[in-house]
């Protein structure tokens, strides 16, 4: 039963303009006033007053059209609805009980409707705060020219006092919670785009490694932090006869090859330091805080697994080999480096490391040159 009660009271709206929250806030604080009035309407008929519990019924009667309003998606003018009901039974109850009873502090709900409530312009948000204030002062000025229609005894103004201020306290609630909620939902969708967006900026969108861009950021960052004991290393790698698989089985076959060996990479990577997608078969390797030597030993190892692998497509296995050239990058850095040296270091490395592949090629492949 709760669960249909919720279903009901927070079911979207369908207009491609409208605004779930405006249509939460407005909804829900006027179901709540039909509540407010219900139980004026017990009060009022125990006590006899059939003429207050009329002008409660009628007020009931409006905030359940702006309910209903919102359902049809005219969020504005439930609003609107709602607003002026409010301010029509607050003069009428300030004129007959005076200020004692505590309606005019309802003023407060409609001015954080006014900026929680809708889309306006801040010109039109001010101008109805104006008009907000104007509603305020006239209650005032009518309060200190005009005695009350009928003076309250002391349990009628101790009535009005709790009912009215639990009635405010909880419809200012129910506005900031909706409001607070459908900002925050909104913040962290936001906040999941934009990682979602950083992660598809840095990466390669076929094999998920970090694209060249985001990869010498990131190495260049990682020496200007001057964490590494035993230096760096950086390998060129290139899929040999790559041209031939795409020429004779086609691009997508190709393509299943770079993804196949990058998820190959990624995890041989990952104890060593990073598996960057360089450029079409090319791939950039940085071996962080490891000399040479070891780099050399870790890349043959990784170069014994790719000549082993079998990669199927369409009913056929792909057997590939790789040619690597290994170098290492002078990570001794000093306060007048800045992140261009480091990057001039970096690619003055690559470039050492590419002349070594070529020299793998050149003499026969599926080898690491160092």
């Amino acid at each position: 039963m709760r669960k249909k009660i919720a279903s009901l009271i927070f079911k979207d709206v369908t207009g491609a303009n409208e605004s779930n929250r405006v249509s939460y806030i407005v909804r829900i604080n006027s179901l709540m006033m039909c509540l407010y009035f219900i139980i004026w309407i017990t009060v009022f008929s125990i006590s006899e007053r059939y003429a207050n519990a009329a002008t409660c019924f009628l007020a009931m009667s409006a905030y359940a059209v702006s309910v209903f309003l919102t359902y049809r998606d005219k969020n504005t003018w439930a609003l609107m609805l709602y607003s002026a009901v409010t301010t029509c039974w607050m003069f009428r109850f300030v004129i007959q009980w005076g200020w004692e009873c505590g309606i005019q502090h309802f003023i407060f709900v409609l001015l954080v409707l006014v900026f929680i409530g809708s889309y306006m312009s801040f010109k039109d948000k001010m101008l109805a705060s104006t008009v907000v204030f104007a509603i305020r002062m006239l209650l005032y000025i009518w309060h200190i020219t005009h005695e009350p229609m009928e003076p309250l005894s002391r349990p009628m103004s101790i009535t009005f006092q709790i009912i009215n201020i639990v009635s405010i306290f909880l419809s200012l609630i129910v506005i900031l919670n909706v409001y607070t909620h459908d900002k925050l939902q909104t913040e962290k969708k936001l906040a999941q785009y934009n990682r979602q967006l950083k992660v598809v900026a840095e990466h390669d969108h076929l094999t998920g490694l970090l694209n060249r861009q985001s990869g010498m950021a990131e190495t260049v960052s990682k020496i200007m932090d001057g964490s590494f004991n035993y230096g760096m290393s950086i390998a060129i790698g290139d899929i040999d006869f790559f041209k031939k698989i795409n020429d004779t089985l086609g691009h997508e076959a190709g393509d299943q090859v770079l993804k196949v060996l990058a998820r190959l990479f990624k995890d041989f990577m990952n104890e060593y330091g990073a598996a960057i997608r360089w450029g079409g078969e090319e791939f950039l390797f940085v071996f962080e805080d490891m000399n040479l030597d070891d780099a050399f030993v870790a890349l043959d190892g990784l170069r014994l697994k790719i000549s082993t692998l079998e990669i199927p497509w369409n009913g056929q296995r792909i057997s590939v080999t790789m040619t690597f050239g290994v170098t290492d990058i002078n990570v001794m850095t000093s306060s007048a480096d800045r992140e261009n040296d480091i990057e001039k270091r970096i690619n003055e490395a690559i470039a050492d490391a590419d002349k070594k592949l070529y020299m793998g090629k050149q003499s026969g492949r599926n080898k690491v040159v160092i």
